[in-house]
């Protein structure tokens, strides 16, 4: 009971701040809604959005596909996409835009039963790729471009905190995969403190599976990378339709960044806080008229929404507890 209302106040806290932020857009004119009305109703643009949003989930089922074959399990890509599209739905009702990877777990661990935790284990690393990689291109254009960085002192601890964690999943990745540290003392306490836990044990051999698979995990990254690539090119197609004064590159920083802070669960598919990074980096970047950034944010979220609406359809198919899951829970 305790809980239960614990969970509510949070809900409302968080709501209630997300409404704060969209009040504020709105006061604050952040969005061109003249813009937006023209572009929006262009039916060649609403093809070609679906277009690029349909090549991104294509691809984010292709690399969602090469961790859970790694795993051994025997979904197909029908299934993952299915699955990938319903997640894709519940973001848009969800707060924040990982809410959707719950409902995915929810249904992987009713189709593997006997193998629940790497099913689910699947979707987390799916995220924690998907995430990792959009930090690595703001992080790598921050580098190449760093004299923005003069022009923009405010930008400093943020390149730093993008530099840092770069530096640190790479560390991560290369000990990972380096056998001999595992057999060191340090790694044996480490792994032997959270191997007490029955769930955490499960958790850890289903992450050590990936040692073998080195190659698989390169290419998730690989398609990862492609995925955030015309989801940039988009936004900068995009932006050139209403005019806003960035070139390609600077897209490589913005975009990355907006989709990070998008991610903080607030309202559902990153309403308010979208807008207000587009605005601030536009800003950042110098852009004379940064409500440019908000627009471009909301006609991005506004085809976003349309393509995850698609979900539903596919949800229908799965709307019910999936028959296996059941039964491995009245078993227990």
């Amino acid at each position: 009971m305790k809980k239960a209302l614990t969970q509510k106040i949070k809900l409302f806290l968080k709501t209630s701040v997300g409404l704060v932020l969209v009040f504020w857009v709105l006061k604050g004119k952040m969005v061109d809604f003249s813009v937006l009305r023209h572009l929006i109703l262009n039916p060649i643009n609403l093809l070609a959005a679906l277009g690029f949003l349909t090549a991104s989930a294509l691809l984010c089922t292709a690399r969602w596909l090469i961790l859970v074959r790694s795993q051994g399990l025997v979904l197909s890509f029908k299934d993952l996409f299915s699955l990938t599209m319903i997640g894709n739905f519940f973001n848009t009702f969800m707060p924040g835009s990982v809410g959707g990877d719950l409902i995915k777990a929810w249904y992987m661990a009713g189709k593997e039963p006997q193998n629940r935790t790497k099913a689910v284990f699947t979707v987390l690393l799916d995220r924690v790729i998907g995430l990792s990689v959009i930090i690595f291109y703001a992080a790598g254009t921050l580098i190449l471009f760093s004299k923005w960085l003069d022009v923009h002192p405010e930008m400093h601890a943020i390149a730093v905190t993008l530099w840092s964690f770069t530096l640190a999943f790479a560390l991560s990745c290369s000990l990972f995969f380096l056998k001999s540290f595992w057999k060191t003392r340090f790694s044996q306490v480490f792994l032997s403190f959270f191997t007490r836990s029955p769930k955490f044990s499960k958790l850890i051999e289903a992450a050590f599976v990936y040692q073998k698979h080195g190659k698989q995990l390169m290419g998730a990254f690989g398609l990862s990378a492609l995925s955030i690539l015309i989801t940039i090119y988009f936004h900068f197609v995009q932006g050139n339709l209403i005019q806003a004064p960035l070139d390609l590159k600077q897209y490589f920083v913005v975009v990355p960044l907006a989709a990070t802070v998008s991610a903080v669960p607030l309202l559902p598919g990153g309403l308010g806080t979208g807008q207000i990074a587009f605005f601030t980096l536009f800003k950042w970047m110098g852009i004379e008229n940064p409500e440019l950034g908000g627009t471009l944010c909301t006609l991005l979220q506004v085809y976003t929404i349309l393509f995850n609406c698609l979900g539903y359809f596919f949800y229908l198919r799965y709307k019910r507890v999936p028959a296996s899951f059941a039964q491995s829970k009245l078993s227990q």
